[in-house]
This record gives structure tokens, sequence and C-alpha cells, in this order.
């Protein structure tokens, strides 16, 4: 075979440059293609700022929502509050000296039928004027605000066993002193809830109600003997969820968290638990 020499006057091609030369092999018309591929990370900041940025905005507005629902629930304390006062101090008072003046008429009538009919009237108004009462007490407990939250668990514990009759065991294992008051008012609404739900539905002869510490934080338990439920199917009904909505909203205001544990049968036991050191959202 002929061996094939360089003249040392022509430069030397490349193999791939004779190819373009050539007209190439891949129909190109002699222009050589090279494979363009992406830089490694030329993508990936932009990519990754994105995501940050998309993150810090759900967080945000996760927090400005937490926010929003801590200003709402203070609200409607205060509403509870203010309506508790003129209950009190406005209808009560008006439906006390309507009754009596309905003891003074009674006993100025000479008429038996008159006199039964005033008698039955005073009787009526004096069960509303109780149950007034009871819903001013009910929306706004002053013993909360006078005395603390031993006290008021306490007084409602008292008031759970008079009204109903239901055995209620209450044991605190702590003094309650330093307890921060918006913690103080969460965990009393969620205990007043708990029991409110007992009473109506749990069909319960017992109900043990504890309160103390555990790892720096504040733990309330409500456990009862009664017909428990299904908690699933309770979150998927909106007329019951919004008592189970409400209690957790309010434990997550005040930087914990509410379990409930139930089962048709098997009773139900609904724990709060909430770090003494937390930033409450306001």
């Amino acid at each position: 075979m002929a061996s094939v020499r360089h003249d040392p006057a022509q430069p030397k091609v490349a193999p791939d440059e004779r190819m373009r030369r050539s007209g190439g092999a891949d129909g190109t018309n002699g222009v050589a293609r090279r494979a363009e591929w992406p830089i490694p990370g030329a993508e990936v900041g932009p990519t990754v700022r994105t995501m940050t940025e998309e993150v810090a905005q759900l967080e945000a507005y996760r927090l400005s929502a937490r926010a929003l629902a801590s200003r709402i629930l203070n609200a409607q304390e205060q509403e509870r509050v203010r309506v508790s006062r003129e209950l009190h101090d406005d209808t009560g008072q008006a439906l006390t000296l309507l009754l009596v003046r309905l003891q003074l008429v009674e006993g100025m009538s000479s008429e038996p039928e008159v006199r039964r009919e005033l008698a039955d009237l005073r009787l009526l108004v004096g069960e509303t004027i109780d149950g007034v009462r009871r819903l001013a007490v009910h929306l706004g407990p002053s013993v909360l605000e006078d005395l603390g939250l031993r006290a008021a668990l306490e007084w409602l514990a008292d008031r759970v066993r008079a009204e109903t009759g239901l055995v209620v065991a209450l044991r605190l294992d702590c003094d309650c002193r330093n307890v921060p008051a918006e913690v103080a008012v969460a965990i009393f609404r969620v205990a007043q809830e708990a029991l409110t739900n007992v009473v109506r539905h749990a069909q319960a002869t017992r109900v043990d109600v504890r309160l103390g510490t555990d790892d720096d934080c504040l733990e309330l338990l409500v456990a009862d003997d009664g017909s428990g439920f299904a908690v699933d199917e309770a979150k998927a009904r909106p007329i019951a969820s919004v008592g189970l909505f409400g209690m957790a909203e309010r434990i997550a205001l005040v930087g914990g968290g509410l379990d409930i544990d139930s089962s048709p049968g098997a009773g139900t036991r609904i724990r709060a638990s909430v770090p003494l050191r937390v930033e409450v959202f306001a």
C-alpha cells in the first residue's frame, strides 16, 4: 500500500476539519455541529431563589393568618366580658325591678285569679333572672380575671357538679400564679368547652380534670367515661367540628397543641399542652 506523505508546506488539518471541508457525513452541508450542553448549576440558582421566596411568602401568610385569628379571638373574649357585664348590670337589674313590681301588684290585688296569674309571672321572671345570670357567668366569669386560673377551674368544677350532678374529679398540681393571662384564658375556655360537651353529648357519669406541668409545659387533661365518638367523622361534620376547631385554635394561638382521643363506647380524652415560655400571637 502506498504511503501518504504530508507536505510540510501545507498546514496540518484536523480530522473534524477535513470532515467539514468535505461536506460532512451528516447532511449539514459541511457545517460541523457541536452539542450544546447546559452549564451545570446555571438554572439552579434562580429556581432555588424562587422556591425560597415562595416558602418565605407562605410562612408570612401563615403568620399573618395566625395573628389575625388571635386578634379575632381576643376581640371575642373582650366582647364576651362586655356582654356579660351588660347582662348582669342592665338586664339583670331591670328584671329584678320587674320582679319587685310584680310582688307589689300581687299584694295589692284581692282577686284570686289575678293573684294566681301574677304569681305565675313572678315565677317566670325569677327563672329568667337565673338564666340571665348563668349566661352572664358563662360568657365572662369574673373569677378568672379576679382570682386566676386555679380558682376559675375550681369554680367551674363546682358549677358543673351543682347543675348536673356529674362527678367531677378535679386535680390541680400547679399553683398557676405565673401563667400568662392569654394562656390562662385559653386553658380555661378549653376546659369549659370540654365539660360542656361532656354534659351535652357524652352521657358520662364521671369526668376527670387535671392540670399540671410537664417538661416546662402546662398540661390540661379532661377525660370522661361516656359514650365517646369517632373523631374523624366529627371533624367532617361542620357543626360538630366548630367546637373541636375552636379548642385547637385557642391552644395553637398560645403556642400549644391539642390532642383528642376518643372512640365509640370508650369515652373521650382531651389533652392540651402549652409551653410556659412561648411567644403568644397578638
